[in-house]
């Protein structure tokens, strides 16, 4: 298996079936406020489009047998003036196929990505996952992350 980043040479098209996976898992942890209405192969290709060639986001995808089995999607962020930290990584999505699950492949992903943020200058990353995604969440405590902030929803009536 090979971690890299996502080229132009590569068929985005590849990504569509996985991204719909990653969509439809997290619609699974609250069917209701995730509900997918949607998802055009124009929009999965063009957002991993924008990852292509650009300082400050990048796509690294694990490739095993040419094939594509996981990405990770990672950006940097400008914070308001009045914060010390004035960059901050995030993590815009990571998924690997189910079957290559509980193999390694999430944490390399994951490691591509912490790499890229070190050789950027990045000190700090954040990303967001659903309360109800426990395997996530178990995954990343695993791999040194912490919960920073909580978002709460409540419903208009």
């Amino acid at each position: 298996m090979e971690i890299r980043e996502l080229k132009k040479e590569d068929d985005l098209k590849t990504l569509v079936q996985l991204s719909r996976d990653f969509f439809y898992e997290y619609e699974s942890y609250h069917p209701y406020f995730f509900k997918i209405d949607k998802i055009e192969v124009a929009d999965i290709t063009g957002y991993f489009a924008r990852f292509i060639g650009n300082d400050d986001r990048k796509a690294f995808v694990a490739v095993e047998g040419g094939s594509i089995i996981g990405y990770i999607a990672v950006l940097i962020q400008e914070q308001a003036s009045y914060w010390m930290v004035k960059k901050v990584g995030h993590i815009s999505g990571l998924m690997v196929q189910n079957d290559h699950r509980r193999k390694g492949v999430g944490k390399k992903l994951l490691q591509a990505a912490v790499e890229y943020f070190k050789v950027k200058g990045i000190g700090q990353y954040t990303l967001f996952t659903s309360v109800n995604n426990k395997n996530g969440i178990e995954f990343y405590e695993k791999c040194g992350l912490q919960k920073l902030y909580t978002t709460m929803m409540g419903e208009v009536e």
